[in-house]
């Protein structure tokens, strides 16, 4: 494989984008047409082929003979880690970027993040990320990855935001070249869950990361019934056992590296939640159950005496159910019980109510249940009300949880910076605590999205928030929706990934 290209002036500012390609033709000439598009000008794009059996490579050489800047390069099929690594190895610029084929990048996508790299020469910078599904923009799919977004800020070390744990993609970066050759930074081969053990150890070496506010990156869903990406087929058992091989295998990135001890372990926690995000397919398919307990034993095993009371009472039962292997227990709670939790009272505390509390015949820990801040089923936004003036709400918790924790509510921006806190008005009734925000206050961006978010925060640090979906409110409240003021209506959106203000 050789790759001819001239000589190069200016490294010194140059990006080199490497593009992954395998059998993404549909998508490939929106993704090259995004790159050769940006504000950013002093790009070369390096499109890698890993022997795809579609069009993509005809595509990527009729790109390399109509642009100057645009390189192709077609190899055996080997995966995508290999293909990252390459590309890599082949960049000229001082910054390196990394893109799936089936993406885009906004047309400042580049400009926002050089801006930011060259300006405070950093290691890594990040943007905004937005899900792009039947080509309308969503947030639905991200959990905690807004809130690493949600506002400008430059570390120096992990220490200083452990929270940018939670985006792990490659994707939505630019990272120094020198810095990912210098430290020997790379994707394993053969790996399709290559990036989340690549992108945490970058951070963990990283001495300048910078983030953006504003959205640089689309990465694209694919429709049902469409050859899907990796992350789309996460209760296939194949997909779903390299997935937990990914997450061993950055467990033992540290290995030598004790001061980086708490640092794997909020990663690990962070692991273990992503994991269960496929228990509910063992419930209808024996294979892929023997498949998710034998993986998921081996994981808690290497984690040993991990705390994970931070994934809440509903996933540290299923754990200690994976854990202690009743698979019975586990398929009836995932496949019978309601998204409504009952609770307990128990000596002043509260416990998720369920066949296995106290149950003489499955001895499991009391503590596994307990809930000890707002847990999905165990609360709920009772009503919203909006007007010229004020938004208001009512939230349903347990008295006795609320006493343990501090929670707040916000509006914090999808589009760019900005977040707006909500006044807590007192308990209102038995587990009932009313929340208001002043509209009059804000400076509101026009066209702008805020979405509504809830934050607690234990009294032992555990903290962790969730946006506003429709399972945290009462049935009847989504038909009362959207609620207008002359500022704007609130309403349900995929773009806001739940409950969303969007300005006029």
């Amino acid at each position: 494989m050789i790759l001819e290209r001239p000589a190069c002036e200016d490294t010194a500012t140059l990006l080199s984008i490497v593009v992954l390609v395998y059998n993404t033709a549909q998508y490939l000439p929106a993704c090259f047409d995004s790159l050769l598009q940006q504000d950013y000008r002093n790009i070369e794009i390096i499109a890698i082929d890993d022997a795809s059996t579609d069009d993509s490579l005809a595509i990527c050489r009729d790109y390399a003979q109509r642009y100057p800047n645009f390189f192709c390069v077609s190899k055996h099929n080997e995966g995508g880690a290999v293909s990252g690594n390459l590309g890599v190895s082949l960049a000229r610029g001082r910054y390196v970027a990394l893109v799936d084929s089936d993406d885009k990048v906004t047309r400042a996508g580049y400009r926002l993040l050089m801006e930011q790299a060259l300006q405070a020469e950093a290691d890594i910078v990040i943007g905004r990320a937005a899900r792009l599904q039947n080509d309308k923009v969503s947030s639905v799919a991200f959990l905690y990855e807004p809130y690493v977004w949600s506002r400008r800020r430059s570390f120096d070390s992990v220490a200083e935001f452990p929270d940018v744990i939670h985006d792990c993609f490659y994707w939505n970066k630019v990272f120094r070249t020198e810095f990912l050759r210098g430290n020997g930074l790379g994707m394993v081969p053969g790996l399709l869950y290559a990036d989340r053990p690549f992108v945490h150890r970058a951070y963990w070496y990283s001495r300048r990361t910078v983030i953006v506010p504003e959205l640089v990156y689309y990465w694209r869903q694919r429709p049902e019934g469409a050859a899907s990406s990796i992350s789309q087929n996460i209760r296939q058992a194949d997909n779903f056992i390299d997935r937990i091989r990914s997450m061993m295998l950055e467990w033992h990135d540290f290995d030598a590296i004790p001061e980086a001890a708490d640092y794997r372990r909020a990663i690990a926690v962070a692991n273990l939640q992503r994991a269960l995000h496929a228990a509910p397919g063992i419930v209808g398919s024996p294979a892929f159950r023997r498949a998710f307990i034998a993986a998921m034993q081996q994981l808690i095993a290497l984690y040993g005496d991990l705390d994970w009371r931070a994934l809440g009472a509903r996933r540290c039962l299923y754990l200690e159910l994976i854990k202690r292997g009743e698979l019975e227990g586990l398929c009836f709670l995932l496949g019978v019980t309601s998204e409504r939790g009952w609770i307990a009272e128990i000596d002043g505390a509260c416990y998720w109510k369920q066949p296995f509390l106290d149950n003489p015949e499955v001895a499991l820990p009391r503590a596994s249940m307990r809930l000890e801040f707002p847990n999905i089923g165990f609360f709920r936004v009772e009503d919203i009300s909006l007007d010229e003036d004020c938004l208001g709400l009512t939230l349903e918790l347990h008295d006795r949880i609320m006493a343990g924790c501090e929670v707040r509510f916000e509006l914090h921006s999808l589009d760019g910076e900005g977040s707006w806190e909500f006044q807590p008005g007192g308990r209102t009734g038995e587990h009932r605590w009313r929340y208001r925000l002043d509209m009059r206050v804000p400076e509101w961006r026009s066209g702008g999205l805020y979405g509504l978010v809830l934050h607690y925060r234990a009294a032992d640090g555990i903290h962790g928030r969730y946006r506003i979906g429709p399972a945290m409110v009462p049935p009847g409240l989504p038909a009362s929706l959207p609620l207008r003021s002359s500022l704007g209506s609130l309403a349900f959106s995929p773009e806001a990934g739940g409950l969303g203000l969007a300005v006029n």
